[in-house]
């Protein structure tokens, strides 16, 4: 490294002289107390230091938020980058970044809201914010904290070898949410839907409305959602001393504020049931609307018909 500044004053000295600017959550990277900083450069961690988090992230998902603890008393302007391995060593591509933050000392938190990948590494890069544009490291005493330091610091979509420097570690961390619904929000503190890109909102609950009527040989349910919904009518006829016929209306996509016509034929026990039936006697038929959530049980109603017979009845005999 060029420069190794402490405090406040370095930091400004390094201005002057022209140096210029991861199932459930995971946390990633170092939260080791900054000591020192320095201005145009981009600072990532090559190796893992003993007892901390992993230096990348074990799944993909989303970073939620990015963290500095510093004990530098001068406000800094920083951002987190996001940096993917290209397979050779120390080298590595910046594929995203967050908005700039000015860092002040103690415990800091900033959140954001960027894709990560298995692999990928936070990294700490100056931005104009704060008094002066400088990424904070930790200083060790343990060669094997090494710490890749590349200036000028990683544009945006660059590749670049990142020359290794021991007893250092780049004082940034980041916390990685999964994303099983891939919408690019984290499922824990982002997504209150995570079953569905559709939306990041609470998951909505199908809400089924219908109405029905009988003809000969068939029956029709007219069905609308609150949102659309792949719908499935089906039915079933109690035919007596213990028999049933099974009719299907098939399934629909049903968009939301319209009606969607369902058609349940009679099949043939069930018209013979019918006709050999008293016009003064019914069956029984129940008939299932379903439509699946996006979370959760399905959306039901259960409708219940009465089907007439269609013989006549039997006049009884007079006696003279």
């Amino acid at each position: 490294m060029k420069k190794r500044l402490g405090g406040a004053a370095a930091l400004v000295a390094a201005l002057l002289i022209g140096v210029s600017p991861a199932s459930a959550a995971t946390e990633i990277g170092s939260d080791c107390q900054a000591n020192n900083g320095a201005g145009g450069y981009t600072f990532v961690q090559l190796k893992k230091v003993a007892g901390a988090p992993p230096i990348a992230a074990p799944t993909a998902g989303v970073v939620t938020k990015w963290k500095v603890n510093s004990a530098v008393p001068a406000a800094v302007g920083q951002k987190l980058q996001i940096l993917r391995p290209t397979g050779n060593p120390n080298e590595f591509t910046t594929v995203a970044e967050s908005t700039p933050a000015t860092v002040s000392q103690g415990a800091n938190s900033f959140d954001t809201r960027l894709p990560i990948q298995a692999g990928d590494r936070p990294a700490a890069a100056g931005a104009p914010s704060g008094s002066v544009a400088a990424p904070l490291y930790c200083s060790t005493t343990s060669s094997e904290d090494v710490m890749g330091a590349l200036t000028p610091e990683s544009a945006l979509g660059s590749t670049n070898l990142f020359p290794p420097a021991p007893n250092l570690v780049a004082a940034i961390s980041a916390v990685v949410e999964p994303d099983a619904d891939n919408d690019g929000f984290g499922d824990e503190t982002q997504d209150q839907c995570p079953q569905s890109a559709t939306t990041q909102a609470p998951c909505p609950t199908i809400s089924l409305k219908t109405s029905t009527a009988v003809k000969k040989g068939l029956a029709t349910v007219l069905v609308t959602a609150s949102s659309q919904a792949s719908v499935t009518v089906k039915g079933k006829a109690s035919l007596g001393k213990g028999k049933s016929a099974k009719l299907n209306g098939g399934t629909q996509i049903v968009p939301p504020g319209t009606f969607a016509k369902f058609t349940l034929l009679f099949p043939k026990a069930l018209r013979s049931a019918l006709k050999a039936l008293p016009s003064n006697q019914s069956l029984n038929l129940k008939v299932t609307v379903s439509a699946p959530n996006i979370v959760g049980a399905a959306s039901k109603k259960i409708l219940k018909l009465h089907l007439r017979g269609q013989a006549k009845p039997k006049r009884r005999g007079h006696k003279k």
